[in-house]
């Protein structure tokens, strides 16, 4: 209720009218003021003179009456400030209200965005791990890999060796058949 109090122009034209009422007051306290003072001369100028009691007491109703305007009208003007102060007062506690939620929608959106980010953070440091291990296991099937290539080569080497001389063998074998059989 205090959010359509705060947007509403119905309550900024409400408002409006209520300041011009409170402004016709305040005409008619200050006419109040001049009405007495008014009054209170022709009482002074009415004392000089003889006394009627009919002129007196009609004089003292008008004085009456004025002051009770005045106390009226000054009432009305010292409430009209105060419902001018709470009012101001209410609107600014339904504003502050508002930007309230607003923070705590905000918080808590900011608090998922954080949260979200942690997980993805602890996911990400999960993969790197794997990563590492398996960095760390291409590493030595790599020094595996090249233990075997040299193994490998050496064989080679070995076998290529061999080959020849096992040529060798053979050819002088056939030579020295070849010298027997001749």
């Amino acid at each position: 209720m205090l959010s359509f109090a705060l947007h509403s122009p119905q309550m900024e034209k409400a408002m409006y009218a209520l300041k011009i009422v409170f402004g016709f007051i305040f005409v008619l306290f200050i006419d109040t003021i001049n009405r007495l003072q008014r009054i209170e001369a022709e009482a002074d100028a009415e004392q000089q003179h003889h006394h009627d009691y009919n002129y007196e007491t009609s004089l003292k109703a008008k004085k009456f009456y004025s002051q009770r305007n005045l106390y009226l009208t000054g009432f009305t003007l010292f409430l009209s400030l105060i419902l001018e102060r709470t009012s101001a007062l209410v609107l600014e506690l339904a504003k502050r209200e508002e930007e309230l939620k607003s923070a705590k929608n905000q918080t808590a959106e900011i608090t998922k965005g954080q949260k979200r980010l942690i997980d993805m953070e602890d996911d990400y440091k999960k993969q790197v791990e794997v990563l590492n291990v398996q960095i760390r296991e291409l590493k030595r099937q790599n020094l595996d890999y090249d233990t075997l290539k040299k193994q490998a080569d050496q064989q080679q080497k070995e076998f290529d060796r061999l080959a020849t001389e096992y040529n060798k063998l053979e050819s002088t074998l056939k030579e020295g058949e070849s010298k027997k059989d001749i």
